[in-house]
């Protein structure tokens, strides 16, 4: 009698755990029903509206390198997306794909997505906003450039690779801003800059996902800045107006070497407009006699500069620079010397520059950043150090026919593990020197590049790096689209 009652007992439980089970299976459809019953349908008019809200943020997430409160922006995007229904139809097709879109970048920012994350998504968005302008004919669409996707995906994928106590450094090249007496008139820096109506962006407005997403930016500052007339007896006499300086600090830049063979070209008097100018713009300069000391993040940092030049180079100068080094390097700093040498326009270094780069080297700088030859050269790695031998031209006003277009920012990673800094990587950041498609003008804005322009110059570093000793064949740098 007492198991009959027991078997019923257990009859009678899992009867009603079914019940049970079955209601709640039952429930998540109609609950999933409901909530889509309760999201609205987009229109027109709230499609262009996000559209609008989509292109500023993107630009927002760009210029500012990705900054956090940037990217709640991009997550809000989403969450308001994910409020509406999606239907058969252009306008919810559209907006699906720009929620593709948007979450490829919140997943860069998160470290969570490989490079290619927007690739495998834009095409999609761009069929889906074809179809909708074909639909719609009348509909007002905010449409980011391909250029606005690639810098905002940049910008947000640089913040998804930092480390903690790691720090990223951006180094480049030749920049004046403001041209050589004998420049074409319409070519000279001021007139294309007030054609162009600049502001203190103006120049840099490309490179911003980068120079604000990194720890420091140092540029080779080639050009006195200054309001002096009495200049040298040269052929190319370099001179900026001291207020440009304040582009350096609007777009990010930390630092600019002085030691070249042009920040004097106006006299002791020119150079001192010139220290005073980036002074009262709090942006750092260093040069021969004149070192830089800064705390990165953890890392003391020491920046050493010289201008050395074929026909200033000797061994004593060299014996100088090594003991310099030598008094500065210790194993838990970064030394970072810059050398302004080599022959203008060649492809590879000169004899002098591998043999005074590796004794740098030896001597226990961290790595040498180049200029001088106003175009790229070969990039050399030396037992585990880096000799970039000239990173070219960059925003540089002495150059107004572009005699060698492409150029590249260079980003160095260090850490301290065990009180040793570390090089953690070198990525590039293929760029042109200038933003407008002219081959033969400069509009001095240097525009970061994607798909084959990067790979041409990518290529190129490869070209001139694979006929020298130690030369380094293979670059990391981030292209979303190829």
């Amino acid at each position: 009698m007492k198991k009959t009652s027991f078997i019923s007992f257990l009859f009678m439980f899992f009867v009603l755990a079914g019940c049970t089970a079955n209601e709640a299976a039952n429930s998540e459809p109609v609950k999933a029903v409901k909530e889509a019953a309760q999201k609205k349908s987009f229109t027109k008019e709230e499609v262009e509206d996000l559209s609008s809200q989509a292109l500023q943020i993107l630009q927002r997430v760009a210029s500012s390198g990705g900054a956090e409160e940037e990217q709640k922006k991009v997550k809000e995007l989403i969450t308001i997306l994910n409020q509406y229904k999606y239907e058969d139809n252009s306008l919810s097709d559209y907006s699906k794909n720009l929620k593709n879109c948007f979450t490829a970048l919140m997943d860069y920012s998160k470290g969570k997505a490989d490079e290619k994350a927007l690739g495998r998504v834009y095409p999609e968005y761009i069929a889906a906003v074809e179809r909708l302008k074909q639909e719609e004919p009348a509909i007002q669409l905010s449409e980011p450039t391909h250029y606005e996707w690639f810098y905002a995906s940049a910008a947000a994928y640089e913040q998804g690779r930092t480390r903690d106590g790691e720090i990223t450094l951006t180094f480049v090249g030749d920049n004046s801003f403001g041209t050589y007496p004998e420049t074409p008139e319409h070519l000279k820096f001021d007139n294309v800059f007030k054609k162009n109506d600049g502001d203190n962006q103006y120049v840099f407005k490309n490179s911003l996902p980068w120079f604000n997403s990194d720890d420091f930016t140092i540029i080779n500052a080639e050009s006195a800045f200054t309001n002096e007339t009495k200049a040298e007896n040269k052929m190319w006499r370099i001179k900026s107006d001291p207020a440009h300086v304040a582009f350096l600090p609007a777009s990010g830049v930390e630092a600019a070497n002085l030691a070249n063979n042009h920040t004097r070209d106006y006299f002791e008097a020119g150079y001192e407009d010139t220290l005073e100018a980036f002074a009262k713009n709090k942006v750092a300069v260093f040069n021969d006699g004149m070192p830089l000391k800064t705390k990165i993040d953890n890392i003391e940092t020491i920046f050493l500069g010289y201008d050395c030049r074929m026909s200033q180079q000797n061994p004593e100068f060299l014996a100088r620079i090594l003991e310099e080094v030598k008094h500065y390097k210790r194993k838990d700093n970064l030394v970072i010397v810059s050398m302004h040498w080599g022959v203008e326009y060649r492809e590879t270094p000169v004899d002098y520059q591998t043999q005074f780069g590796r004794s740098i080297l030896n001597a226990g700088a961290d790595i040498i950043m180049g200029g001088h030859p106003h175009r790229l050269e070969s990039v050399e790695n030396y037992n585990g150090k880096y000799i970039i031998y000239s990173m070219g031209d960059y925003a540089f006003g002495a150059d107004p026919t572009l005699l060698s277009r492409q150029t590249a920012m260079f980003r160095l990673r260090f850490a301290k593990e065990d009180d040793t800094v570390l090089m953690k990587g070198l990525t590039i950041v293929p760029t042109l020197e200038n933003s407008d498609g002219s081959t033969n003008e400069n509009n001095y804005q240097p525009l970061p590049v994607f798909g084959n322009e990067a790979a041409d110059i990518v290529d190129e570093l490869i070209r001139i790096s694979s006929p020298i000793e130690n030369g380094v064949t293979k670059y990391d740098y981030f292209d979303p689209f190829l």
